[in-house]
């Protein structure tokens, strides 16, 4: 994890932005964070959302901690800046998302296109045994069955040249999005770029069907700095979700 957190601290320096409370100290202490419930929309009736704890533990430094808030709709929990609102959806096909971002701005994974100019925490967990979830994983991962997947289905989309991609370890990859850039980040392709996180556990043979995880953290510069730390505790708890 220290080498994921490490790769995305470089990124965003490529960016311009400053991750020096991201960088501060090797090894921070778990510390309680608050956790933020969130409406979740089911697509199938009858679905009851698991109960929502009222905090969490994170290891960040104490300053970031400050800055951050946990959201739950009960299926997916993410770090992101205090003060946004936040949705959920369990999609009919298993398919989870959670999207947080601030107040007055529409839902970047929502059906409106975010403004040029969004902000968001979004996150994503699906499988690769159908083609939403093979999409997820298929341009950080080309030469995996998931991929193959996604090109008979024609849902694989080119990695734009100007994204950085980094394998910080089999399992993970790292993605950067500069401002203006419309890549693998959701939302991305705006005045601020985009970081984040594929997490694909690279099983030997490969399964029909693996679960996968994605993130992204698409902030300005006064809060780009927590996206390493946003992005790092969203891994760490994909892997311990089961994998297939």
């Amino acid at each position: 994890m220290r080498a994921a957190v490490a790769t995305l601290v470089g990124l965003l320096a490529l960016a311009g932005v400053s991750t020096a409370s991201a960088a501060a100290g090797p090894h921070p202490a778990a510390v309680p964070i608050a956790v933020v419930s969130c409406p979740a929309r089911a697509g199938v009736g009858g679905l009851s959302p698991p109960p929502i704890p009222t905090q969490l533990s994170a290891a960040v430094a104490a300053r970031t901690a400050a800055r951050l808030r946990f959201y739950s709709d009960g299926y997916l929990v993410v770090l992101g800046p205090t003060g946004w609102t936040c949705t959920g959806l369990e999609a009919a096909d298993g398919g989870e998302s959670l999207s947080v971002f601030p107040v007055g701005q529409p839902d970047p994974l929502g059906a409106t296109a975010p403004g040029a100019d969004a902000e968001a925490v979004t996150a994503r967990f699906d499988y690769t045994g159908h083609g939403p979830g093979s999409e997820l994983v298929c341009g950080l991962f080309p030469t995996s069955v998931a991929s193959r997947l996604a090109e008979a289905t024609g849902g694989c989309t080119n990695i734009p040249g100007r994204e950085v991609v980094r394998h910080p370890s089999r399992d993970v990859a790292t993605f950067l999005d500069p401002a203006g850039v419309s890549g693998t980040g959701e939302p991305s392709g705006g005045t601020n770029p985009a970081a984040g996180a594929v997490f694909f556990p690279q099983l030997a043979p490969e399964p029909a069907s693996v679960n996968v995880a994605k993130v992204t953290c698409t902030a300005p510069k006064p809060l780009a700095s927590l996206c390493p730390s946003i992005i790092a505790d969203f891994v760490g708890r994909a892997r311990l979700r089961p994998r297939s």
